[in-house]
């Protein structure tokens, strides 16, 4: 909502068009044409938290293009506050960052002052120093004294600093939080409902809307919880909220209600361990209102989000079957379609209603779902931990649920379950192990005798051999795989989908390679394109063109997935690139290709960080041979961002290598040549060695 109202506010005519990053990226650019100053206060919600791998890097991925596009080119200034380090824009010249985690001394004195607390120099240098410096928990503190004791500083002591957590930022909020929430309760009916008030925030990990908090003030009452809130007139309820927003605690607007992150996690911890049953119905309740209010299948990614959080609040009511079957099923994924990622890309919104259904994510599923399900929701996290590219992390759950699926005897459910290990393990550069589970795969097919899968998983099985290099062994696999699409479905007798683009990937391979050298031929290479060469090249290209020409017709008909649609456009990119470099001198300026921004935006549409990598790869090539290196720079970067992060060595090893070819890197050359010998990447030996072969001829260059 924030993005789409920032895109409103500068005049963007269509604010919730195209992709979120695309979103972000027209935020950015809309930015620079004034000299902006943007503040982004309070960030962290947005960032994965300090025990995740990934921790400090943005979730969404609206505001990482917004971000990221502000850093590369800003005229403005952009402030960005957060308790977590931004990993997204760490170590840009554009960037700098400042630790305020501790006020200085004359600051926090300053601070306790201004909130009308008296008392000597020395007792509030004492309170500075036992608070940590903390500016939350000085803020807290101050208004707690203020409050309860006629802002005497004396009675600080009241609060035991000395058992915070003070390795965790903030963490000492929470003893002045456990004072605050002892002086409500002892205090009369007025205090009581504004602690009642505070205790709802922890049922929320975003604003309170003010339906939600209707549904929660509703007879019956919530023993433990609402018993001071039900019934109570508007003009008190007001009172109450207004109060809490003149003392900090609660930031009130004519929408939705909010407070501070470490408000509520500290209530929300309170409530679990200490009110236990009154938690589970208060979410109980939000589950049911939400699933009520929305409609049952809404078509607009701003109608989904009610049902993402009602998933959240069914598995913290102890609902995970219903929240599954009934919502994340039936109304988010609509059965078999994957509904929410195939047409939005919300790749990101999905993984965290999946995370929802896991005690301990990723190794532990709860014990409230059907075993069946247990190994299709880790299937479904191993998924979008995979298309959001964390990739270790989806190595767990992936192999979790095929144990299961093989205990259970569900051979097609198992051979889809070792497809997608074998997908995932080519991707970290596993190439031995890829082979082999995608041979299990196949037996696993065979013997559920479903036909989609025994053909989707000898693609899979041809893929992994080709990027270790048994080029032939896979273009076996290939050909029988097309045989069988024939006779599966006559009307379509060509491998497409992802199955299509990897045997395209196969058949373009040669053609590539002498792209490579014709490009390198200045440098020396050893070898040169003959004219029958070529002229066979250029034949490959004509025909994969047309190959893929009718399977994105295919997919467009069909309304397939964003990311079969991307991956045809990137198909088309790569071979239109191809066939204009064997036949053409460089650079090429006025070379248009747009299937290349289409493939481009499509992945970012569709989510697929993996494919993106590829996507970028191709986009470098392309803007450098139309001569646009600074271009060429930036995708490369962007693409080994993304390959460092997941982690993707395969795609790493193929940055270094174009990044030296391009620009005639000999640095990079050995990084490629260290990761391509080390992984086994057989199919980038023949490119290494030209590439090795023109490098000697670089420095007379």
């Amino acid at each position: 909502l924030f993005i789409q109202t920032a895109l409103k506010f500068f005049d963007d005519p269509d604010p919730i068009a195209g992709s979120p990053w695309e979103r972000g990226e027209r935020l950015a650019r809309l930015i620079r044409q004034h000299r902006t100053l943007l503040v982004l206060d309070g960030i962290e919600p947005l960032q994965y938290p300090v025990n995740d791998p990934q921790a400090g890097r943005l979730k969404d991925q609206a505001l990482e293009a917004l971000l990221q596009g502000l850093a590369a080119d800003n005229p403005g200034l952009c402030i960005v506050t957060t308790r977590e380090h931004l990993k997204n824009i760490e170590n840009q010249a554009t960037t700098e960052e400042q630790k305020l985690d501790k006020l200085v001394k004359d600051a926090a004195i300053a601070l306790l002052r201004h909130l009308q607390i008296t008392g000597t120099e020395a007792e509030m240098e004492a309170a500075w120093k036992d608070a940590g410096g903390h500016a939350l928990t000085l803020q807290l503190l101050g208004r707690f004294l203020a409050d309860a004791h006629g802002g005497d500083i004396r009675h600080y002591k009241e609060v035991k600093f000395e058992d915070a957590d003070l390795e965790r930022q903030g963490r000492s909020a929470f003893k002045v939080m456990i004072a605050y929430e002892r002086w409500l309760q002892s205090a009369g009916p007025e205090r009581q409902r504004e602690l009642a008030v505070l205790r709802l925030t922890g049922l929320f990990d975003r604003p309170m809307s003010r339906d939600c908090l209707q549904a929660l003030r509703a007879k019956p009452i919530i023993p433990g919880l609402t018993g001071a809130l039900v019934g109570l007139q508007d003009p008190q309820w007001n009172i109450a909220l207004n109060r809490l927003s003149d003392f900090d605690l609660l930031s009130v607007t004519s929408e939705a209600i909010d407070a501070h992150p470490l408000i509520r996690e500290y209530f929300a911890k309170r409530l679990k361990e200490t009110r236990p049953s009154a938690f589970k119905e208060a979410h109980s309740r939000l589950y049911d209102h939400l699933c009520k209010k929305t409609p049952f299948q809404p078509d607009t990614l701003d109608g989904l989000q009610p049902l993402y959080q009602a998933v959240l609040h069914g598995c913290l009511a102890g609902r995970q079957q219903e929240a599954c079957d009934n919502v994340y099923y039936a109304r988010l994924e609509r059965g078999n379609e994957h509904y929410s990622s195939s047409t939005f890309g919300a790749v990101g919104a999905d993984l965290s209603a999946v995370a929802a259904f896991f005690d301990e994510p990723w190794s532990q599923i709860s014990s409230n779902l059907r075993k069946a399900d247990q190994a299709w929701l880790l299937h479904e996290a191993a998924f979008c931990l995979r298309s959001v590219g964390r990739l270790n992390l989806a190595l767990q759950p992936m192999r979790v649920g095929l144990s299961m699926r093989i205990q259970q005897r569900n051979w097609r459910q198992a051979s889809i379950g070792a497809g997608s290990l074998s997908e995932l393990e080519v991707t970290l550069g596993r190439l031995t192990n890829a082979v082999a589970d995608a041979n299990q795969s196949i037996a696993h097919a065979d013997q559920s005798g479903d036909l989609d899968q025994r053909l989707l998983n000898r693609t899979i099985a041809a893929d992994a051999m080709h990027q270790s290099g048994q080029h032939y062994e896979a273009g076996t696999l290939f050909s029988e795989a097309e045989r069988l699409q024939r006779e599966d479905e006559p009307q379509y007798p060509m491998l497409y989908s992802l199955s299509g683009f990897w045997y395209c990937d196969w058949l373009l391979a040669p053609a590539e390679i002498a792209t490579w050298r014709a490009l390198l031929q200045s440098a020396g290479v050893p070898h040169s394109v003959h004219a029958d060469e070529q002229d066979s090249h250029v034949e490959t290209c004509n025909e994969l063109n047309c190959r893929a020409q009718v399977t994105l017709e295919w997919m467009i008909k069909g309304r397939g997935p964003l990311l079969t649609i991307a991956i045809e456009h990137l198909t088309l990119a790569r071979v239109g690139l191809v066939r204009e470099m064997l036949v053409s001198w460089l650079p090429q300026s006025t070379l248009h290709l747009p299937h290349v921004t289409a493939a481009v935006n499509g992945l970012r549409a569709a989510g697929a960080v993996e494919f993106l990598a590829r996507g970028l790869l191709t986009a470098a090539l392309y803007h450098f041979v139309r001569g646009d290196h600074a271009s060429a720079r930036t995708a490369l970067d962007e693409a080994q961002q993304i390959a460092e992060r997941g982690p993707m060595p395969l795609y790493l090893a193929d940055v270094h290598l174009h990044r030296a070819r391009l620009f005639r890197d000999k640095a990079e050359l050995a990084k490629a040549a260290k990761l391509i010998r080390e992984l086994g990447y057989g199919r980038r030996y023949e490119e290494l060695e030209d590439a090795e072969a023109a490098a000697r001829q670089w420095t007379t260059a």
